[in-house]
């Protein structure tokens, strides 16, 4: 009994150890800490957390199930790095999920959830104001938050989550663009407006204009940080060495 206890207890704390290394590296990744198509050193996350390389491998797995990592054999493990192709069909997915959550927000949010959405939204409207970007990121991380509860289908609000996250890396991208964080604040306002007004078509119109034009700045960001890596020399050369003068006599 007292050796199956042992072993019970053992799993458990490979499972908690597994999971903070999971959570740790997801971090990096969505923070935007750890750009994609960077590498994921196995050997540094295990000196890191004092442990072998297998409870970091099963984190890094997980990961990669859900679209953050991408596992090459023979080459290595690094964040996921989506194809142009495939950042298209993905925020295609988002804007249709999302737009259907704004739908049922629209029918079915409380007053108290509106007087939520009045709160996040002017949260995020002073962080666009005083251009705080990390401000706003959070603030409009809230203000779907609270769109997805009013939505009342916690079923689909899991698919939007799931869309989200394998865009995340790449969605902070967008606020580059110059304008951008005030437009989505202006995009924000359409949205709770139509979701106060009890008008689901309007508040679905608004939320897919919302992800279009965000995923359009976010796309055309990606492209032209391709363009310029794919045209960077390889291996520049090295500047000329200094001649050197002749000592004088």
């Amino acid at each position: 009994m007292d050796l199956i206890l042992a072993r019970q207890s053992a799993a458990g704390a490979s499972a908690s150890l597994q999971d903070r290394i999971r959570i740790a590296v997801e971090q990096k990744i969505l923070s935007g800490a750890w750009p994609p198509g960077s590498a994921i050193d196995e050997k540094a996350l295990a000196a890191q957390f004092k442990t072998s390389r297998t409870p970091v491998r099963e984190a890094l797995l997980v990961l990669a199930t859900q679209g953050l990592v991408q596992i090459a054999p023979r080459s290595g493990i690094y964040v996921r790095k989506a194809t142009p192709a495939e950042l298209v069909a993905t925020l295609e997915a988002l804007s249709e999920l999302e737009s259907i959550v704004a739908s049922l927000a629209a029918r079915r949010a409380t007053s108290e959830q509106c007087k939520d959405l009045e709160a996040a939204l002017a949260k995020a409207s002073a962080c666009a104001e005083a251009q705080d970007r990390r401000g706003y990121e959070k603030a409009n991380a809230v203000l779907h938050e609270v769109i997805y509860k009013a939505s009342g289908n916690p079923v689909l609000v899991e698919h939007v989550r799931s869309v989200r996250r394998t865009l995340a890396a790449y969605r902070q991208r967008s606020m580059d663009k110059p304008g951008r964080m005030k437009a989505s604040d202006k995009e924000h306002r359409a949205i709770v407006q139509a979701i106060r007004d009890g008008d689901a078509a309007a508040a679905a119109r608004a939320m897919h204009q919302h992800i279009d034009l965000g995923g359009d700045a976010m796309v055309q960001l990606v492209l032209a940080a391709q363009t310029t890596a794919e045209h960077a020399p390889a291996n520049p050369a090295p500047p000329p060495a200094a001649k050197k003068r002749k000592p004088i006599k």
